[in-house]
């Protein structure tokens, strides 16, 4: 992310992937953060810290902006499993701003004591749904049909009774709900009613003929 990007950010209003706190910000609170902004960012977001910015976008500056970098390192340190990050220190207004940069990655649930995860603008302790979802995204296939589940997207299943080698029982594809993903198995709801479940070994992924939904196959 480049200097102008940071400072594009720097004007938008906080939510899910940008927080504003100033430099006397806690070590918890550091921690919690930037564990929620690990947890929750769909794949190519990145959520900003900014260290020395109030509430309502003022900058405010840090007096030591290396000594805030160290500190947010050794913070960062006591979070598990470790979090991307990289950052920056940007000028607003005279004043020095240390901009700390979080990239989501597949190591997911990051924990300062518990999980945090995203809602809105706030941090906030996952659920345990939510908990075994992230846990779930370590997974290629469950971190793509978690996301066509963030989205809205239904999801073209077809069901193949005798396995996949025949072609001649596949089942029709049917648009389907993505329910739920626990670390070992999908749930989906049809439109027509009732529930398909598969784990992910009896999956495959890909996308439908026009590109424009996820398809998936499973060998029941």
């Amino acid at each position: 992310m480049t200097e102008d990007e940071v400072k594009r950010r720097l004007l938008d209003l906080e939510d899910g992937w940008t927080e504003r706190k100033p430099q006397n910000v806690g070590k918890d609170d550091v921690r919690k953060t930037l564990v929620a902004f690990a947890n929750s960012p769909p794949e190519g977001e990145e959520a900003i810290l900014f260290i020395g910015v109030a509430d309502n976008g003022q900058p405010l500056g840090v007096d030591n902006p290396d000594k805030t970098q160290k500190s947010v390192r050794q913070y960062v340190d006591l979070c598990y499993p470790a979090i991307r990050h990289t950052s920056k220190v940007v000028e607003w207004d005279g004043k020095h701003i240390v901009a700390v940069i979080a990239q989501p990655d597949h190591n997911r649930p990051h924990f300062a004591g518990p999980a945090f995860v995203r809602i809105g603008s706030q941090s906030v302790k996952a659920s345990d749904s939510v908990f075994q979802e992230l846990i779930a995204s370590r997974t290629s296939k469950a971190r793509a049909l978690l996301e066509a589940k963030r989205k809205g997207e239904l999801v073209s299943v077809s069901l193949w009774p005798m396995g996949f080698d025949d072609y001649i029982m596949r089942g029709i594809p049917e648009d389907c709900v993505v329910v739920e993903c626990t670390p070992l198995l999908a749930v989906f709801q049809p439109k027509a009613g009732g529930s398909i479940s598969s784990d992910y070994e009896r999956m495959r992924l890909s996308k439908t003929p026009d590109g424009k939904q996820l398809r998936v196959d499973v060998a029941h």
